[in-house]
């Protein structure tokens, strides 16, 4: 899922590499949607996500996997790897969301930037670190896959924009009522006809 070679310049960033089943143009059209790509965060539990303007975001979150809060506006911009994401507060400085083309499918590469402090402010700073790009990669790897499965199913994408505004927690608790639900419905049945 990684590789060992830093994909940008900087020595001082964080990558994860994500095998999705979309041809590249259709993960960037998935990718523009930034609102939704922060929100598969597992790890990131939002208070508030506003548009400022075009390309311009403010938003506030819990990050789970360091215990920080962040609140920080975010401005997008389309390159031709794909996107950069800045930040104007906190530790990181940029993400970059790559995307590499194959013949069948586009790999996404997400990549955090923390260049933009002196070494010695980001040395005191570790704590900021952001944990959660692994769980990110593997919910989104996830997600795609299940998107390129039922994205035709307009009940499903009613679902998943539900889903993705609720928190992490409440995630979890949803998908285990789904499941004891699913069960249950299960064990009705075969007991009806057992009888």
């Amino acid at each position: 899922m990684t590789d060992l070679i830093s994909p940008i310049p900087s020595e001082d960033a964080a990558w994860v590499r994500v095998a999705t089943p979309l041809l590249a143009e259709d993960l960037r059209d998935f990718c523009r949607d930034l609102e939704r790509l922060y929100r598969i965060n597992p790890m990131l539990e939002f208070t508030e996500w506003r548009q400022i303007g075009s390309n311009h975001y403010f938003f506030q979150a819990k990050n789970l996997s360091n215990g920080q809060e962040i609140a920080t506006e975010i401005h997008l911009e389309e390159t031709e790897k794909g996107f950069k994401i800045t930040y104007n507060n906190g530790l990181k400085s940029a993400t970059f969301i790559n995307i590499e083309a194959n013949s069948k499918e586009a790999i996404l590469v997400i990549i955090d930037d923390y260049s933009k402090l002196p070494v010695t402010e980001r040395t005191q700073r570790l704590a900021e670190v952001d944990h959660s790009l692994v769980q990110w990669g593997q919910e989104l790897h996830r997600y795609l896959r299940n998107w390129q499965r039922w994205a035709w199913f307009p009940p499903f994408r009613w679902t998943m924009r539900r889903w993705q505004s609720m928190k992490p927690m409440g995630r979890r608790i949803a998908y285990m009522l789904i499941v004891i639900t699913l069960f249950e419905i299960v064990a009705i049945i075969v007991m009806s006809l057992w009888i």
